[in-house]
């Protein structure tokens, strides 16, 4: 994971907090992109993201959140999956694990655009390349 967190921190996505599942593996992962893109003051666990998470609970967290410009989630699959294909319009999405999926949702409830979908070892290729 410490490489895809590299990666991520290559990307330069923006982001204005991280939610977690307060399950043990989300929050590892949390805590190490976190550190890699500077940001432990703004990483929140929300229950919302463990067992049943959903459309109905990634708009709630979305309204909650509703002042932050980008935010990042750290679920679980396969219900991380199912949601982003709901929150695009009924699409069949698979993530793997360490994944990174990039959705523009503007309201809640509403469809949104997957903008990008990176696999792992794409993230991979990427952390362990030096920067030019």
């Amino acid at each position: 994971m410490e490489r895809e967190a590299k990666a991520l921190a290559r990307l330069s996505l923006n982001v204005d907090l991280i939610v977690t599942s307060p399950l043990l593996r989300a929050k590892q992962t949390a805590k190490i992109v976190a550190r890699r893109l500077e940001m432990r003051a703004k990483v929140l666990e929300d229950s919302r993201l463990a067992g049943g998470f959903g459309i109905e609970p990634l708009g709630a967290i979305l309204r909650a959140h509703a002042d932050a410009g980008a935010i990042m989630l750290v679920g679980h699959e396969p219900s991380m999956s199912i949601t982003i294909g709901h929150a695009i319009g009924a699409a069949s999405v698979e993530l793997k694990k360490a994944a990174l999926a990039g959705l523009d949702v503007r309201v809640p409830g509403t469809i949104g655009t997957l903008f990008c979908l990176i696999p792992p070892k794409v993230l991979v290729k990427l952390g362990k390349t030096d920067p030019p």
